[in-house]
């Protein structure tokens, strides 16, 4: 047990940074608001900027990493960055500084995350690989839910008239608990001997959960698979029929989502009177919810089927989001409308949860073994497409149209994602491995 506990000490080494996103995720789109009084729609710019930056960084980073066979200096580099891009923003005095310090957390925050899952799978004999990859997993969900936490305790301790120097010396806070974390990482993350071709990890291993909750950015934290760069490996033969349609299926639902999640913040703050750290809490109880459903949609997707799960968990949220403006017209005392966002959230984590997995599922069955790599990190990518087109209409639709009709919006396209998703064979896996003459 000693020895188990030895190997796994670096692992810890991502605690402080996972602690520093979950304390500035819901952070960085009040800030926009409430310090440098720009409107919805720069919130909206400020989250696509950083998603436009980790989109392709997650890719170049990933087959960086592979080129060059060397793990921890990525790590090293995508804690920096964050500690970095935190920094800035605690500086920031005006919305383009801010921009740029977002685009700076989604170029650089991400050199880690294609390498910490590999290095579990470098370090360890295949036969441990789903124990350590689920213990590692845990570790960061709980940096996350600790950090949401400390961001909660911290904007309490705080009277009314020191917001600013409340979320300014957070995001310093965050800085520091990213630096903590290069140090760490440092002294203890190994750079091991071998060296894994990520084409060799298999389906079950991609059903080990995230354990962190959903975001209105795309700043993965832990992926298995990254596009290689190459035109082969995205011909379109290389993706079955039912596959591309699935794609297609991905960008109009998370555009959905993500419409609805670049302003929830926000609402909470302005239009529904919360303060800061009660929105904070109601983020809590959604990844709370999120991490206590993950291993149970595992088996509610073996059982009931992954599209049935995907189509149930869509339709939940498409009647969620509408009814988090209607519970705005009931009256409510303020410790009951705190109880039921934390409710509405909790359930919309839960539904991620199960989308996540269901999802995921959905991608390795219907790709061509051959070119589940590529399939996945596809997948990836256009969840990342659609959070950046969803944080713009979100932004833009919430300033001049209002909450309401945006969040009807969203469910408008989630509907559409589910009927795309009807039209879709998601049990007929492909003949073959592949194209002929093509490999992964």
């Amino acid at each position: 047990m000693g020895q188990r506990k030895d190997e796994e000490r670096w692992y810890y080494s991502f605690l402080p940074n996972n602690m520093a996103g979950g304390a500035t995720s819901p952070l960085i789109p009040l800030f926009v608001t409430e310090v440098l009084g720009g409107p919805l729609s720069q919130v909206g710019l400020v989250s696509a900027f950083s998603s436009l930056a980790s989109v392709p960084s997650n890719i170049i980073w990933g087959n960086l990493s592979d080129t060059v066979r060397k793990r921890r200096v990525f790590v090293l580099i995508g804690f920096g960055g964050l500690a970095l891009a935190l920094l800035m923003m605690a500086l920031a005095t005006s919305v383009n500084s801010y921009l740029f310090a977002n685009f700076m957390m989604g170029a650089l925050s991400t050199a880690a995350a294609p390498v910490g899952t590999v290095l579990i799978l470098e370090s360890f004999k295949r036969s441990e690989w789903a124990q350590r990859l689920g213990d590692f997993s845990k570790v960061g969900g709980i940096g996350w839910v600790d950090g949401l936490i400390v961001g909660t305790i911290w904007l309490s301790s705080f009277e009314t008239g020191m917001g600013e120097f409340a979320m300014r010396a957070l995001f310093l806070v965050g800085a520091a608990l990213s630096t903590l974390s290069m140090v760490l990482a440092y002294r203890w993350v190994p750079e091991p001997h071998f060296k894994l071709d990520r084409r060799l990890i298999d389906g079950p291993l991609l059903d080990i959960p995230l354990m962190l909750a959903e975001r209105a950015r795309y700043l993965p934290h832990r992926v298995a698979h990254v596009l290689l760069i190459s035109s082969r490996n995205i011909r379109a033969n290389n993706f079955t029929p039912d596959l591309r349609r699935y794609y297609a299926c991905v960008f109009v639902t998370f555009t959905g989502f993500h419409t609805f999640f670049v302003a929830f913040p926000v609402f909470l703050k302005q239009y529904v009177g919360l303060l800061s750290w009660e929105v904070f809490l109601i983020y809590v109880a959604a990844s709370l919810a999120s991490a206590m459903t993950y291993s149970a949609a595992g088996r509610w997707a073996a059982r009931m089927g992954s599209k049935k799960l995907l189509a149930a968990s869509v339709a939940g949220r498409i009647i969620l989001f509408p009814m988090a403006f209607a519970v705005t017209m009931l009256a409510l005392g303020r410790a009951e409308i705190i109880a039921i966002f934390c409710l509405l959230h909790g359930l919309i984590g839960f539904f991620w949860a199960n989308i996540s997995v269901s999802g995921n599922h959905i991608v390795a069955k219907i790709s061509y073994p051959n070119f589940r790599a590529e399939s996945t990190g596809v997948y990836g990518s256009m969840q990342g497409m659609a959070i950046i087109t969803g944080a713009i209409i979100g932004g833009f639709v919430g300033q001049y149209m209002g909450y309401q009709a945006l969040f009807m919006l969203s469910s408008m396209f989630m509907a559409v994602g589910l009927i795309m998703l009807s039209k879709i064979d998601t049990e007929r896996e492909p003949s073959g491995d592949g194209p002929v003459g093509e490999s992964a």
